[in-house]
Parts: structure tokens; sequence; C-alpha cells
């Protein structure tokens, strides 16, 4: 079996409350160094360097400013420069008023009226933020030619966004299941942008060289492709009374994990992404690290089979009935396959906590402890158990199971490459005939999003929200094909789109994690928390959430050292 050095993954699961819990309530670049400040507002504390840098994990895909081509695996980095309509408490988890005041149901049991903050100013000069600018988002989202894992969502469900007066709208969606959290921090689509920019630039960023005007801490200073992202204070005061710390910020991205600990330990970066290895090293050293606020981080094997010949209906048959991965029992042999305990001590140092159901846990709707009690049967490490299932499926050493897992990075995670030789060694292992193939990242999405990846496992690392999980990676309910479509849970997610009392959503959500127990939806790995390496000498506290679909978030919450 292929063994590798340990790494870390760090991204974890934020929860999130369902819809109704919620009803009230540029110029040139510098040196990190530089005694040039980046605007007049004073700092929060003295930095001792102008340009805070942070080395982490290259981002997965297409690199774009244009927001309705940015997904969540790749608009993280412009947490900070965007609020949200709905923001997200880090200290609880819970939404809470953002640009948005406050919003409830109308009488009619699904429309969504939104009121909206008042003096709130776009970055550049582009004016104060109005419900004429939630318009054009979901306008620009909903464009046949969006890339965003949202866009199909929004294009199929909303049916107008009603403008009241300049600082109210009315959502009309086909169902209000999941939109309160579609226009949250929590899920990435809703970056609020100037539409008065973009008509006065006559569309949006085709380029790197801008980037939509936003309302955060933070606003967009330069980009180079592949190599950095950099922002700078925003000038004046942020409405939430924050500001950053550090004039700039820059995300440096480097693939390799030992010249992100060289660098950190030369002073070349002053943050970093490190597996469990190398971490050690570098607190010898005198380095520190800053955990995320909450326990959770979800790692699994994705599997792309399944999908259903037409969206939103169950019973349509699926696009590759022939796929090996299509049979359950094939499924639940690669998941007990895996050697969970030895895995979790030899990569990440034992901190992993059981995935007894992917995208579900304790703290999020739907929760069943019986699936805790079940999973050592139904999923844990039994090599003899997946032969035998593999050949009442047909398969044997005279016809093996082959498939084909990508050597991706994995967006937050070091040595994502590394984590999907190790599975492919626990699945050689059992007599599954593995293709370990290099592939361009953004040549496999585009892949994926056409539906024409038939057998292939990929390893993932999510932040993503319970809706996101199970609507976008295992479900047909977005414009790309995604994971294994469990019918049975297809059927129930058609249910929980139109259904708005809390108690009987928690019951469907339920319903579709039992389906999807029971017919081995993934490969379910770990939860783990979030750890960032820091020089103390320049950096202190950093009060963030671990992931927000995305991590390295709230950079804006960074601390000096004292």
């Amino acid at each position: 079996m292929r063994m590798l050095s340990k790494c870390t993954m760090v991204i974890f699961v934020l929860s999130v409350f369902s819809l109704l819990v919620l009803a009230a309530c540029s110029s040139g670049d510098s040196d990190a160094g530089s005694e040039a400040e980046a605007t007049a507002v004073p700092s929060a504390a003295q930095p001792k360097v102008n340009r805070l840098i942070m080395a982490v994990v290259p981002l997965s895909g297409v690199e774009t400013n244009e927001l309705r081509h940015s997904s969540s695996p790749t608009v993280w980095p412009y947490r900070s420069v965007y609020d949200y309509p709905i923001a997200l408490d880090i200290n609880t988890g819970q939404l809470m008023p953002g640009l948005a005041e406050s919003w409830s149901v109308d009488p009619d049991g699904k429309s969504l009226r939104v009121k909206l903050r008042k003096g709130v100013e776009f970055h550049g000069g582009y004016g104060e933020f109005t419900a004429k600018d939630l318009v054009a988002m979901w306008k620009d989202i909903s464009k046949e030619d969006s890339r965003h894992g949202q866009s199909g969502w929004w294009a199929s469900t909303m049916e107008d966004v009603e403008v009241i007066n300049d600082h109210e709208v009315v959502y009309h969606p086909v169902g209000t299941a999941y939109l309160v959290e579609s226009i949250s921090e929590i899920q990435g689509g809703m970056e609020v942008r100037s539409s008065a920019q973009v008509e006065a630039k006559g569309g949006n960023p085709e380029t790197l060289e801008w980037a939509h005007a936003g309302t955060g801490p933070y606003q967009f200073k330069s980009r180079e492709p592949g190599t950095k992202i950099v922002l700078e204070r925003a000038p004046g005061k942020h409405w939430s009374g924050v500001v950053p710390d550090f004039p700039e910020f820059e995300y440096r991205f480097m693939p390799e994990v030992s010249t992100r600990l060289a660098s950190l330990l030369t002073g070349e970066v002053h943050m970093a992404h490190l597996p469990d290895d190398l971490l050690t090293q570098a607190l010898s050293e005198g380095m520190e690290t800053r955990v995320g606020i909450f326990p959770g981080v979800r790692l699994f094997g994705w599997m792309y089979c399944c999908y259903l010949n037409e969206k939103k209906n169950p019973d349509s048959g699926y696009k590759f009935p022939d796929s090996p991965l299509m049979n359950v029992k094939v499924r639940e042999a690669l998941n007990k396959a895996i050697n969970r305990d030895e895995m979790n001590k030899a990569l990440f140092n034992g901190k992993g906590l059981t995935m007894y159901l992917n995208h579900f846990n304790s703290s999020r709707p739907g929760w069943e402890e019986s699936w805790v009690k079940r999973f050592p049967a139904a999923y844990g490490y039994d090599p003899v158990a997946a032969k035998a299932l593999l050949a009442e499926a047909g398969y044997g050493p005279n016809n093996p199971l082959t498939t084909t897992i990508p050597l991706l990075n994995v967006t937050g995670i070091s040595g994502g490459k590394d984590l999907a030789e190790t599975v492919t060694g626990y699945l050689e292992a059992i007599g599954v005939d593995v293709n370990l193939e290099g592939v361009d990242a953004a040549a496999f999405r585009a892949a994926t999003r056409a539906g024409t990846v038939s057998n292939t496992i990929r390893m993932f690392g999510t932040g993503s929200s319970l809706w996101t999980g199970v609507g976008i990676l295992n479900s047909s309910h977005t414009r790309g094909f995604t994971g294994v479509n469990v019918l049975e849970a297809e059927r129930h997610l058609l249910t929980l789109v139109a259904t708005v009392d809390e108690a009987k959503r928690d019951a469907i959500w339920r319903d579709i994690g039992e389906a999807m127990f029971t017919n081995y939806g993934s490969i379910h790995l770990f939860w783990l928390p979030a750890e960032a390496t820091v020089d103390p000498e320049i950096v202190g506290d950093w009060a963030f959430p671990g992931a927000i679909t995305g991590t390295w978030t709230h950079v804006h919450n960074i601390k000096a050292a004292r």
C-alpha cells in the first residue's frame, strides 16, 4: 500500500440553522515591510510589517475576478472584500444581520422581505449600496454561461426580486427552503458588489487587472495568476466598525509545503498552512498555531458516476447505468477498504473525528444518533468483507474493478495529491485497479459540469453547509453533474424545497440522511480542525471560524502582535 508523509486537512464545516429561525433580527504593488501606508485610515495597532503575508495552497479551478464564475472554492480569498446581505456570527455559527438589517417571510408563506442597511458605500467611490445591486447580482449569477455552483439554483428557483424602494426588496422564489442561507455569508454567490461599477466599466472584469467593488474592511489591490492576491485596507470606516490592523494582506500561493515552511522560518511570509510533520519543526523554531473557533472539518471521496438523466426528475433514470460505481455494493466495498484509524494517525496526527455521514453532523438539522452505532458495521474497515462485496458485484482477480482517482490539489489541504495516493493504496489492497491520473483542474471541472465523467473518485474538501453539501455534491439540483444521486433522497429534496415548517424540514432532512447512509453516497473520511502556523513576533490573535467554504477567511480580524 502506498503511504506518505503526514499532512493536515484544514477545512471545517459551520453549522447553520434553518430558514425561519432568522426572521428579524487600484494601485500598484508594494513589498512586505514597506513603511508606506495603504490608506490614510489609522491602524488599530502598530504592526511590524505593512503587508501581512500568508502562504497557502494554490486555488483549485479557473482564476477569475468575475464573481458569477467564482464559486466557494475560488472566491474565499475575497471574503474580507465583500459583505453579504446576511452575515455570520463567527462565535456562535448562527446567521445575523449584515447588509440586511432584517428579513421575514411574507404572509404568502414563501416570499422573503429583506430590509437593507442605509449609508453603506462601495469601494472606489461607486456610491451607496441599494436594492438595485441585489437585483443585478441575482441576474448576473443566473446567466446561462455562469460557472458558479449556485447559478442553476438561482436561475430555476427565483421568479423575481421585487424592488420596494432603495432599501427594501422582496424575493419571490418557487420555494424558500434555501433562500436565507443562499444570500448569507455561509454560501458563496451573493458577495455584494457595485452594479454602478459594472455599468461604468461596460461589464464584469474579464481580466485580473480589476475586481468588483465591495463594501468590506479590505479592498482589492492586485492579483498575479497562480502567485498571489493582495488586499489593502479600505478607506473610511467599515459599517461594522472593523479596522484591519494590517494595511495590506497577501495570500501567497505555494504548492510545495517545504517552500511554505522555509518561507515562514526566513520571514519571507508571516503565516503558513503546514502539514503536521512540518508543523512540528516550525513549532520547535518558535512558531505558533492559530486554530479556527469551531470543530468540524470534512474530507471525503467524491464519486462521479450516478447522475439523473433529467435534473430534478428521479423517475428519469441514470445517465451512466453501466458505471461500476452505480452498484451500491461497490460503493460499500470502497468504504470498507479504508483503514480510517491508521490514516488518521499517519496523516492527521490523530486529530480526525469520524465522519459518520457526509454533510450531516449532530449540530445540523436531521441528525440521527443511530448512524453512530451503525457506522462500524456499515462503514468500518474490513478488507475481507470489501473483497466479498466486490465478488458479489461481479469483480475479482480475473475481472478487477477499475476506476480513476485524479491527482488534484484539495483546497485548504496540504498534500491533497498525497492523500489521493493513500486512498489508492487502500483500494488496490482489495483488488481495485486504480488509474491514478494527473489532470488539469480546469479541464476536469469542465468535464464534470458537462456530465462526461462516469467512473471517478476525487478526494475533496469543503466547508459547505448541509443544503449545499447535499444539494450540490450529491444531487441533481444544479446545472453541473455531481456525485451519487440517491433516488429516494432526490424525492425527499423535492419535498424539502417546498416546505417552510421547521419541524417538518428536520424530519425530511433525516429521511434524506437515512437514504444517503444506506446507499453510500460518498467515501466518508474525517472532520478536522483548521490550524494556521504563524510567526508570533508579527501575528497576535486571529478570530476565524475555520471555514466558510474556504477556511482562511476573516483575515481582517488578524491582530498585530503586541
